[in-house]
């Protein structure tokens, strides 16, 4: 029987967003990015354990945030220097079998629907690993080396963005833990699809609804946008 567990990224210091609390912490409709994302897996209510991957120097505020929604088998770690690292370090944190399933997801995504998790589920059975995506509408080109000019134009049919949650099952990642990584940071994959490299990748079509808080204004558009499930 496949046991599921989810991993939420929540390691973000609020650089990007120019504010001294952490993305993971800022309200939406009266919640925390963090809560709204808990209790949606919360409500999913399959897990084995739900690990919860903090920034070292919040990790009692995420303790306190959280107190009511942890269960026992429920854990917060801390995170590494990049997504990938923290990544990792919340895997480390669980003892697994070959037939478990992974949830990975950014609680700067607050909306994603149950159903979703289920389809998750079923195509990681499949090819190995899953991931949430979204068609993309706009025309597309690629640039160039120095981003002022134009190389090519590409087909929109066949390019979807990656949205999370994402999932990967145990035997596939005993086989991705066995890859060699970069040893700069900067080249660390950034989402499940970049890790599994040319592996195929399970695809569940979402909308343009599951939207990530990364910049000013994000928070604005995320609760316009934001899915009661």
């Amino acid at each position: 029987m496949n046991q599921l567990f989810a991993i939420l990224l929540a390691g973000g210091t609020g650089s990007r967003m120019g504010e001294s609390l952490p993305k993971q912490f800022l309200r939406l409709r009266g919640e925390s990015l963090l809560r709204h994302s808990v209790k949606r897996f919360r409500r999913f209510g399959l897990l084995k354990s739900l690990t919860v991957v903090s920034h070292p120097d919040w990790i009692l505020e995420t303790e306190k945030e959280l107190q009511d929604l942890l269960e026992p088998n429920d854990r917060i770690v801390e995170g590494g220097e990049t997504r990938h690292l923290s990544t990792l370090k919340g895997l480390a944190s669980i003892s697994y079998d070959e037939k478990d399933i992974f949830f990975i997801h950014d609680v700067a995504r607050p909306s994603f629907k149950q159903n979703e998790l289920f389809q998750l589920v079923e195509q990681t059975k499949i090819f190995g690993a899953a991931s949430i995506v979204c068609p993309v509408t706009e025309s597309l080109i690629r640039v160039g080396r120095h981003r002022n000019y134009s190389e090519e134009p590409l087909n929109r049919e066949e390019v979807y963005a990656v949205k999370t949650p994402q999932s990967v099952a145990g035997f596939m990642l005993s086989e991705l833990l066995l890859d060699p990584l970069s040893s700069k940071t900067s080249e660390h994959p950034t989402d499940l699809c970049t890790w599994m490299g040319k592996r195929k990748v399970g695809i569940v079509e979402t909308d343009f609804r599951n939207t990530k808080v990364t910049s000013p204004g994000d928070l604005t558009l995320a609760d316009s946008l934001y899915i009661e499930d």
